[in-house]
């Protein structure tokens, strides 16, 4: 949809872009000399998003020359491991601890996990019914004194479990059989026992000084369908975890996934729905917990299919280029939405796996391929493109704006070079026009190009030519990051600022033509900007137009707020609407936030102001 709104991140400027159509241009603004913060980060930091779902050898050929290709860190080994501490008692007996090291512990940038069966290991148990008050105390001073003591490469975060609350109906009588039946009691008093373990095992690496580097994250919940059950499913998960875990846990974790296969047949979570469910779990932990903890995005990308024969006959190859490359949309898509966040997010993890046997699983989701002769080599899949198109961007976030909302970019400096990364979500291509605030000499731009198809495998291009273009195209499943090598370094001059505030309230019902109020506090205003961030659930054949005031002030939405697609696919909304608004509609300190709809149903769940301010330097 064609968006009219105003575009000023920089002081410096204040223009009303008016789009008239949908075949009217996208116009980006970049304003390479103002330095952006996000929260308190500005730097792109690539161990945050460049990451494989594994753990590789340190002396591993393909691992070392992918840490070079890619400007990974040397003592880079993968991000993710399903093996833990957790895992090694035997039927409920522990090991001997071998008391190896001592002091405070070093750590390295990955986390662990296990399996949900590693702690509910005995299938003969009811585990709805027992009481694991003493096992958990137990495991739990195990794990800690593991790591303390006798494990060599301590991970710098802990996921206890693996997707553990979709697995709960695995772990009662009922619940094993071949027609599992779901007792919705037992589920919940099994992940009763889950969110349990995730607050003693925190209470435990806290208390141990030498685990001082150490994080516990959690809980690692799979298709977080918030909104099914008018948020039943939301009320007996995730805001009861942090309800009893909350405060022993160091970050919130989440796995976010886009349907199956490149036809989003079970709908997309890319866009406004990734939006949504991070901006629930934030203003939770405002509201309970009195402060935002970071996010990790242990898991994310989108679901590919296996192969048609896989699993029905043995040795059936289930990797194949084309579905392999269909992941690459979902994930730019998505980290491009964690870039924005910038110190809101801890980590995230791209399920880019690494190497993998032909005939296994996930060869379809792998970063090396090998055929089924033992004596061919590993290559490269499809999945290598998202490390080619990110390989070079470093430096400095600095301004950029899209006049349409399906246009994600960002823009960094690093020293002579600006990268701008261009991102089209929307279904359908768009042509971008180029503005640069104020002008710098070049002396050549890289543009880097991959695009994501439907039916043939990704392309990646990598160009250069000596003008700057005026305008980019990119069509649907297409991602573009121009390098502009000037002349000189870029001098900052001003830097802008963005901050979230949050509601004391939160999960409103919506009543016909009824007031949902929301009070933001301690807001703090100056020259800069503003988004009004309201979560929205509501079936499809609600509206999704509002009628907004803030302070008693009536607040006009003009085009397309919804960013992705329109969620038709799902079986309901649930996103944020990004609604701009007058810096001078808002007040110091406390405002009121009025949201009434025209008919009843659904609800609004979070209502957040993004005020962004510009501070000359």
């Amino acid at each position: 949809m064609a968006i009219h709104k105003k575009i000023y991140c920089a002081a410096v400027f204040c223009a009303v872009l008016g789009i008239s159509s949908l075949k009217a241009q996208v116009v980006v603004e970049i304003d390479h000399k103002t330095q952006r913060f996000i929260g308190n980060e500005t730097e792109f930091k690539r161990e945050k998003y460049l990451n494989i779902h594994g753990y590789i050898k340190a002396n591993d050929p393909e691992l070392i020359k992918f840490r070079n290709d890619f400007n990974l860190s040397p003592t880079y080994r993968g991000a993710r491991l399903l093996d833990s501490p957790i895992k090694k008692p035997k039927n409920g007996v522990f090991p001997i601890i071998k008391k190896k090291y001592s002091g405070v512990r070093e750590v390295e940038n990955r986390i662990t996990s296990t399996a949900p069966k590693d702690f509910f290991y005995d299938k003969k148990v009811d585990y709805s019914q027992v009481d694991m008050t003493s096992y958990m105390d137990e495991l739990t001073r195990f794990v800690a004194d593991y790591y303390r003591y006798q494990e060599p490469n301590v991970p710098k975060y802990i996921e206890p479990l693996n997707e553990p609350m979709v697995h709960a109906v695995d772990f009662y009588p009922e619940g094993k059989q071949k027609k599992k039946k779901y007792i919705s009691s037992k589920v919940d008093a099994i992940n009763t026992r889950v969110m349990e373990l995730h607050k003693e095992l925190g209470k435990k690496i806290h208390a141990t000084p030498e685990l001082a580097n150490m994080k516990i994250m959690g809980y690692g919940g799979a298709f977080p369908e918030f909104e099914a059950k008018n948020f039943g499913v939301w009320n007996k998960r995730y805001k009861k975890f942090i309800d009893i875990a909350g405060t022993e846990v160091d970050v919130f974790s989440v796995h976010l996934y886009d349907g199956s296969g490149i036809n989003n047949k079970t709908g997309r979570r890319s866009g406004s729905n990734v939006e949504a469910i991070l901006d629930i779990i934030e203003n939770y932990s405002f509201i309970k917990l009195h402060k935002v903890k970071p996010i990790a995005i242990s898991e994310y990308g989108r679901l590919v299919p296996n192969q048609p024969d896989f699993g029905k006959k043995k040795g059936v190859v289930n990797y194949n280029p084309i579905t392999n490359s269909q992941a690459l949309l979902s994930q730019n898509n998505m980290v491009m939405s964690f870039i924005e966040r910038g110190d809101g997010i801890e980590f995230t993890i791209p399920f880019t796996m690494n190497k993998q046997p032909a005939t296994s699983m996930y060869s379809k989701s792998s970063l090396w391929h090998k055929g089924l002769d033992k004596s061919s080599d590993w290559e490269y899949t499809p999945r290598v493109n998202f490390f080619k198109l990110w390989k070079d961007v470093a430096g400095d976030r600095v301004c950029i704006n899209s006049s349409e909302i399906d246009m994600q970019s960002q823009a960094f400096v690093n020293g002579k070079q600006l990268h701008v990364v261009l991102n089209n979500i929307k279904d359908g291509p768009q042509t971008v026009k180029l503005n640069f605030v104020e002008g710098q000499k070049i002396k050549n731009v890289e543009i880097k190009r991959l695009s994501v198809y439907k039916d043939k495998e990704a392309v990646f291009e990598d160009t250069k030519q000596k003008e700057a273009p005026k305008s980019v195209k990119l069509n649907q499943g297409e991602t573009v990051i121009i390098t502009y090598n000037f002349k000189s370094a870029v001098d900052f001059n001003k830097k802008a600022v963005s901050k979230k505030y949050y509601s004391d309230s939160y999960l409103q019902p919506i009543l016909a033509n009824k007031s949902a109020v929301f009070k933001i506090k301690d807001v703090s205003l100056g020259e800069g900007k503003v988004i009004l961030r309201l979560g929205v659930s509501r079936d499809h054949s609600k509206t999704l137009s509002p009628t907004i005031a803030i302070n008693g002030k009536s607040i006009t939405i003009k085009g397309d707020v919804i960013r992705g697609y329109d969620q038709k696919t799902r079986k309901q909304f649930f996103g944020v609407l990004e609604i701009p608004i007058e810096m001078d509609v808002l007040k110091e300190g406390t405002n009121s936030i009025d949201v009434q709809f025209s008919d009843k149903g659904g609800f609004v769940t979070t209502a957040i102001l993004q005020v962004q301010k510009i501070e000359t330097k």
